[in-house]
């Protein structure tokens, strides 16, 4: 009764602390950040390194292993698993509770970074996530086209991936569904039989021939010219005209090497029809409203592109 009557014998002061607490929860409103699933942390770190058209043996021996023996330093860690596929290596370290996986993520970059030099040079990304929910994608788009996107990875890369990835706030895009052209070399057993030739020898001489390393400086007067010999393929015709042996024995003459889209094991749909995915990573602290607002503005004008005409 006491807080009634005082609010009764002082109605001014009673309505101004109304109104204050009001302005207070709109304020706190508009400045806290909204989240569908509040961050947990979760005291493991994933690592993953893609690295397309290998063999697990090849992925394990180049990859796993080397990177493992450096992870393996870290401090605090108390069990490590990893796996070797054709197309990735993928390794989880759990640690205590007490322990920062924000630090720990830092640690393990380092590390791998410190032995990238005896990783494969064509080896393109180490992927890092901490055991946190903020790690998953905040958006997942569809686009889908009446006409065949299976060969779309490179316009889709260039206008697409990469003008969202500069986007306040986004740390990662992907896209899914999708995947860059290849070269497809595919031996002819009764050709390798007849020369003579086995599969390990062309695939050795395959690696010795595309190459790019730095040789140094040629100094020349008051010139330094850098010299950087290429051994790099620069058309599947130089790829077919590799020469295999002394005798004048080519790639072409006992494989077929063409430029093909790698085959899909997996697929995203929309509407009943095959669609590619975009999923879209925010950065760490990155409000997720305001992220996801400036994507789909972002969005809205790639798609008015005269390149993206016919494409959902």
């Amino acid at each position: 009764m006491k807080h009634t009557e005082l609010a009764l014998r002082r109605p001014v002061t009673t309505v101004v602390v109304f109104v204050a607490l009001s302005l207070v929860g709109l304020l706190a409103a508009k400045l806290l950040p909204l989240e569908k699933f509040p961050d947990i942390e979760f005291p493991g770190i994933f690592v993953q390194i893609p690295y397309d058209g290998s063999t697990p043996e090849e992925v394990e021996r180049l990859i796993t292993r080397p990177v493992e023996e450096a992870l393996a330093t870290l401090s605090g860690v108390e069990e490590m698993f990893s796996s070797s596929d054709e197309n990735q290596a993928q390794i989880f370290l759990q640690f205590g509770w007490d322990q920062s996986m924000g630090a720990k993520g830092i640690e393990a970059r380092a590390k791998v970074d410190s032995i990238r030099h005896l990783l494969p040079n064509d080896v393109r990304r180490v992927l890092v996530f901490t055991g946190s929910l903020g790690d998953q994608p905040v958006l997942q788009l569809r686009i889908s086209s009446e006409k065949d996107l299976s060969d779309s990875f490179e316009m889709l890369d260039r206008l697409l991936t990469r003008r969202l990835e500069r986007i306040e706030g986004v740390s990662r895009v992907d896209l899914q569904g999708v995947d860059p052209r290849e070269i497809r070399i595919l031996l002819k057993p009764d050709q390798l039989a007849a020369h003579g030739v086995d599969i390990a020898t062309v695939r050795d001489l395959l690696l010795r021939s595309n190459f790019a390393v730095s040789a140094g400086k040629i100094t020349a007067g008051d010139q330094r010219l850098s010299v950087r010999p290429s051994g790099e393929f620069s058309s599947i015709g130089e790829i077919a005209k590799l020469v295999i042996n002394d005798s004048g024995l080519r790639l072409g003459d006992i494989a077929d090497v063409d430029m093909q889209t790698p085959e899909r094991n997996y697929g995203r749909h929309l509407d009943k029809q095959y669609a590619i995915g975009v999923a879209i990573s925010r950065a760490t602290g990155a409000n997720m409203v305001d992220v996801t607002d400036r994507v789909i503005a972002e969005v809205e004008k790639i798609g008015k592109l005269p390149e993206m005409a016919g494409i959902n």
